[in-house]
């Protein structure tokens, strides 16, 4: 593997000079209305397999929520149910950080026994700063580092066995004109480093340094959001082989109703999308479903444990 390239030493001094700028710079303007929250999120609209794409949008200052997403396509595909676990806490109201570990487990209606092998296949660490229209008016920006690791030596098709240090620069911008209405873009690297692990690649996957540049728009209802995501990824500038990968993936996330979870706790979003791809192992389709639950701390708190008065 190249040891930084220079397209990505170019990428890192943007990324630090961006977030330095933004730390002297006023505060974002006013907080949103309150029946936001009913909205989703910018973090929890980003769901991999429905969509990508990294938005802007960081978590309010002192939250902090737990990310539950299990992988329920695994139970036809794979032997293993791949289960992430994170926690994404907002340092400020522009600044947040989410850590988090992927397990897995045998799920028995594959080759392998119920529950004869399990484990932790990765951990995961990301932050993202939204420096907001302050660079670039009527455009909001958002900037991030995820870093993704191996541990322990899971099965083959659970992991990828690669580290992978991620670099994005994300822009958004509201149509006046279209309520609800966003368009996107961003762009961004991927600095892969071999562990000494099986590498587990699958179809079209890039497996090598690579850049990136995404696409599209969002409309965003009060309890769901319709998107259109379109990316190109190539590993030539920065790879040690010519690989590329063109993705088209239009989908729906959905904020369920508290009567379609039996009014369970927590916010539960279920993501629908197809996928269209061209890369080096050829054309590939297919249709990916993803839910997700995420917990915030802070109501739970408050709803058991209310201050005096309230």
């Amino acid at each position: 593997m190249l040891s930084l390239p220079l397209t990505l030493h170019i990428f890192l001094r943007f990324l630090f000079v961006a977030m330095l700028v933004a730390a002297f710079l006023p505060g974002l303007s006013a907080a949103k209305e309150e029946d936001e929250d009913e909205k989703v999120s910018d973090g929890d609209m980003q769901i991999q397999g429905v969509f990508n794409s990294a938005l802007p949008g960081t978590e309010k200052k002192n939250r902090l929520k737990l990310l539950f997403r299990p992988h329920f396509g695994d139970l036809h595909r794979k032997d293993y149910l791949r289960v992430p676990l994170a926690l994404r806490y907002g340092l400020t109201d522009n600044w947040d950080v989410t850590g988090g570990m992927e397990g897995y487990f045998a799920h028995g209606f594959g080759d392998v026994n119920w529950m004869e092998e399990y484990g932790f296949s990765a951990a995961r660490l990301s932050t993202k700063y939204r420096i907001g229209n302050r660079l670039w008016s009527h455009w909001d920006m958002g900037v991030g580092v995820d870093y993704i690791t191996p541990v322990s030596n899971p099965p083959g098709d659970v992991s990828d066995g690669l580290k992978h240090l991620g670099y994005h620069v994300s822009f958004s911008r509201e149509l006046e004109s279209m309520e609800g209405w966003r368009i996107f873009l961003g762009v961004g690297a991927d600095d892969v480093t071999t562990t000494g692990r099986s590498v587990f690649l699958e179809k079209n996957d890039l497996g090598d340094d690579s850049v990136n540049i995404s696409g599209g728009f969002v409309w965003q209802r009060t309890d769901h959001n319709y998107t259109l995501e379109m990316s190109y990824a190539t590993t030539r500038l920065t790879g040690t082989r010519d690989r590329d990968l063109f993705t088209i993936r239009p989908g729906i996330i959905w904020k369920l109703p508290k009567r379609f979870t039996f009014n369970a706790s927590g916010d539960w979003f279920l993501g629908v999308s197809t996928k269209v791809s061209q890369g080096t192992d050829g054309f590939d389709y297919g249709v990916s479903g993803k839910l997700r639950v995420s917990f915030d701390f802070k109501k739970w708190w408050r709803k058991y444990f209310p201050k005096k008065g309230e």
